[in-house]
């Protein structure tokens, strides 16, 4: 995985292009926060370390393209300013029947989500995506709140995992709705949240219904797809996450919601766009 002090001579000139590029690009989007940071260089809440490694991930996810990874950056800064995921994340109260769905655990640095698609929620996946405007706001939020635990300032720390449990679920009964709500999810993530993925893992996954994993990749990059990994039985989730996962999953923690991260507060600049937020409501 490269990192920003790793960079080539040319790799490190193109970050600079893009730093210089930032006021033009904030200007016209109208917005400057990205995954809570502010991105204008002036700012109160400017962190310099934090925004290199953030353009790095954009220049990174379109191979080191300067005009592919502006124009992805600005689509992102538009998107954020309008489907507002702060709000998502900590203003909204969405629908409890997702209350089991995303757990967010964290074991030392080792941030991770896991997406309980199957039995584990309570939900049937045929109705995760019956409002699939609700659906969105919840998952997004969720991923924003994940996102704030991690330091973007550090080349370590700044990536998490992600984990897809399909227990239970029947993958020959892939309705209109479930192919719809999940291409749309795959592409929000992969339109506005680039190079954030340490490593996905497709859970309780039957062998012969690999196939999904094979439509899936359609949709991603072929580095993307790299940190993917499907497993037919939970117990080796261990294996890749560590023995504090729960038994279920081959470890020695706790039941997952018991290792729900529920205190997750914004960033500074993310806490002040949200009480401005509140402030122009109240007037």
């Amino acid at each position: 995985m490269s990192k920003v002090s790793e960079l080539s001579t040319e790799q490190t000139q193109t970050l600079e292009k893009l730093v210089n590029s930032l006021p033009e690009i904030l200007e016209e989007a109208e917005y400057d926060e990205l995954f809570g940071q502010q991105l204008t260089v002036s700012g109160q809440f400017y962190n310099d370390k934090a925004t290199r490694n953030l353009l790095f991930k954009f220049l990174k996810a379109n191979n080191w393209n300067y005009d592919a990874a502006k124009e992805q950056l600005s689509n992102t800064l538009e998107w954020r300013k309008e489907f507002n995921p702060l709000s998502a994340a900590f203003s909204e109260v969405h629908d409890h029947k997702f209350d089991k769905v995303c757990v967010v655990t964290q074991y030392g640095d080792e941030v991770t989500t896991w997406n309980m698609y199957g039995a584990s929620s309570g939900v049937k996946a045929t109705e995760l995506f019956k409002d699939l405007d609700k659906f969105l706001r919840f998952r997004i939020g969720a991923m924003e709140r994940s996102l704030q635990l991690l330091d973007f300032a550090s080349e370590d720390k700044d990536y998490m995992n992600q984990l897809h449990d399909y227990e239970g679920v029947s993958f020959l009964k892939f309705d209109a709705d479930i192919k719809k709500g999940s291409k749309a999810t795959i592409q929000i993530f992969q339109d506005n949240y680039p190079e954030l993925l340490k490593r996905k893992l497709f859970v309780n996954v039957p062998t012969v219904m690999y196939w999904v994993y094979e439509l899936v990749k359609r949709w991603l990059s072929k580095d993307t797809t790299k940190k993917f990994t499907l497993l037919s039985n939970s117990k080796n989730v261990v294996k890749t996450l560590g023995d504090d996962v729960p038994e279920k999953y081959g470890g020695k923690g706790k039941p997952l919601l018991e290792q729900n991260v529920k205190d997750v507060y914004p960033s500074p600049y993310a806490a002040y766009l949200l009480q401005q937020a509140v402030a122009n409501e109240v007037e």
